[in-house]
């Protein structure tokens, strides 16, 4: 049944044996010839003509789309993924929150030598989800501005980021991060320090769309001092809104490329903690 699977997709989503045809790039009496193949080794009817050109597909051929795509989608899977252990290829998911993504990511990987055979796949997202895809097995490492602490997951600080209130003093419009991320915990603790109560909030999932907001003069916000330029008027918060910057991975991986990305991502956070430690003295 897989077999002809990619001919019945094209059709059923097509509606069309024609636009099918030049979909797989075949004639169109092919793909005719498979889809009788395909009815006979099944024993059912899977489209009913309506004119010369028009079909609709059957109760049977509704059902085999639904179930047959997951079935035919995890069976791609699955070989790709067993091609890949066969050439030795290793797929290396990184999870990276909004502001490391913005300002050190890249100067972290600017001095990694990374092994030929793995593929690195870096996604942004927030502090929460990101201890929570490490958890799954979803990501191998992450970078987080968040002192979560979960067992079994190794924690590294490697950088100092000073948060500082920033953008249009006299708008009471407040620009949020969303929940899950490292920055509104520390907008929420400042708005209860100093017992306010924004009259209208606007919750953005981007350092970078904030940054826009400021530029227009549009609201003010609680961010990291790296994000902001020159343009845009802050105020200094002091040692209660410092935060870490962290490295998270596993204890150990099976796989050794894994283990010495690891060390070398380690050898550099070091490295970057140390420097800054030092230009602070």
């Amino acid at each position: 049944m897989l077999k002809y699977f990619p001919v019945f997709k094209s059709v059923y989503e097509t509606l069309n044996f024609s636009r099918a045809a030049q979909q797989r790039f075949v004639s169109q009496s092919t793909i005719s010839q498979q889809i009788k193949q395909l009815e006979t080794e099944l024993g059912v009817k899977l489209f009913i003509r309506k004119g010369k050109r028009e079909i609709k597909p059957t109760p049977v051929a509704d059902e085999l789309y639904t179930t047959g795509l997951k079935i035919w989608e995890q069976t791609r899977n699955l070989e790709h993924k067993i091609s890949k252990m066969d050439s030795d290829e290793i797929d290396c998911r990184i999870g990276v929150s909004n502001t490391i993504a913005e300002t050190t990511i890249a100067t972290i990987f600017r001095d990694l030598h990374l092994p030929k055979n793995i593929n690195l796949t870096l996604k942004m997202s927030n502090s929460t989800d990101i201890v929570e895809g490490l958890n799954q097995r979803k990501f191998d490492f992450g970078f987080i501005e968040k002192p979560i602490t979960t067992p079994g997951i190794e924690r590294f600080a490697f950088f100092k980021d000073y948060l500082v209130h920033a953008g249009n003093f006299a708008d009471s419009t407040w620009l949020e991060r969303e929940s899950g991320s490292g920055v509104r915990h520390f907008t929420d603790e400042y708005l209860r320090l100093n017992n306010i109560t924004p009259q209208q909030v606007f919750t953005i999932e981007s350092n970078e769309m904030i940054l826009k907001f400021l530029q227009q003069g549009i609201g003010q916000t609680i961010t990291s001092k790296t994000v902001l330029n020159d343009e845009i008027p802050y105020h200094e918060l002091g040692p209660n809104f410092k935060r870490d910057f962290y490295f998270l991975s596993q204890p150990t991986y099976q796989v050794d490329a894994l283990n010495e990305l690891k060390r070398q991502l380690h050898e550099i956070l070091k490295q970057i903690r140390d420097e800054q430690k030092s230009s602070e003295k």
